[in-house]
């Protein structure tokens, strides 16, 4: 699910912007569970994770009502959080580019190290994660989307243009043995959401991702909803979760059986 440059807090700090978030089972290793975290949209070669941001997956189990219950998903109440921050930057390495260490503290408390950039990334206590600069999976037609909006009809084409070709991204991911990490009794599907946090004890919520373009399509100033145009709710609406209360805003179903 994407959420690029959503709001005026993400555009001041490229480095919070959430852009994509992705949870899907590992293809080549049974009961693991992949979770991808992008942000800093249209990010050059130096670009480096915020020092002053915690970059958080929060996953809870989840299940799969039986019956015409009306909801898609039931969420539970125990969580578990992944917590990526980074150093201050390091160096020159030997490329003359400035480093930068990162941390990924798990729900346990135990934490995997890592460099970013390392192809080699971190590994340890049922996890392995990776930090840097990759292509931004985000395929968008921009001039047909505002078309599209001008128009107040669909322009989009068959073959369209991926504006975002050959822009990158930083990404944080991190693939975890499930039974290891959440515990055996987690299930096998889980709700998912990804945010940005102030580093300190009182955590602030810089920005969140649960569902894909909420807040650019239904809350930003489209020139359908005139509140927006007077008030950015994008920001708005993250300043109401700034305590960051446990399990708020998760969204979406994953499955690690077929």
């Amino acid at each position: 699910m994407s959420d690029h440059l959503s709001g005026t807090r993400a555009l001041a700090d490229p480095a919070i912007d959430l852009t994509d978030l992705y949870a899907f089972p590992s293809p080549s290793r049974s009961g693991r569970l992949v979770l991808v975290m992008n942000v800093f949209p249209n990010a050059r070669p130096g670009a480096l994770f915020s020092d002053a941001a915690s970059y958080r997956f929060r996953v809870r189990p989840a299940s799969v009502p039986m019956g015409d219950s009306g909801s898609l998903l039931d969420v539970g109440t125990d969580e578990f959080a992944l917590t990526c921050t980074f150093s201050i930057p390091i160096g020159p390495d030997d490329n003359g580019e400035l480093a930068q260490r990162g941390t990924c503290e798990l729900p346990n408390g135990e934490s995997v190290s890592l460099l970013v950039n390392d192809e080699r990334g971190g590994e340890g206590h049922g996890v392995r994660c990776y930090a840097g600069l990759r292509l931004d999976p985000f395929f968008m037609d921009v001039a047909k989307e505002v078309e599209t909006r001008a128009r107040q009809r669909l322009a989009f084409v068959p073959k369209g243009t991926n504006s975002l070709e050959g822009a990158d991204v930083l990404t944080v991911v991190v693939e975890l043995d499930v039974a290891r990490v959440f515990g055996a009794a987690s299930g096998s599907v889980f709700a998912v959401a990804a945010e940005t946090v102030t580093v300190g004890p009182y955590p602030v919520r810089l920005e969140r991702l649960g569902r894909p373009e909420v807040k650019n399509i239904l809350l930003s100033d489209n020139g359908v909803d005139a509140a927006n145009m007077v008030v950015d709710l994008r920001d708005d609406l993250l300043q109401r979760g700034r305590s960051v209360p446990a399990g708020a805003e998760l969204r979406g179903r994953l499955s690690l059986t077929p």
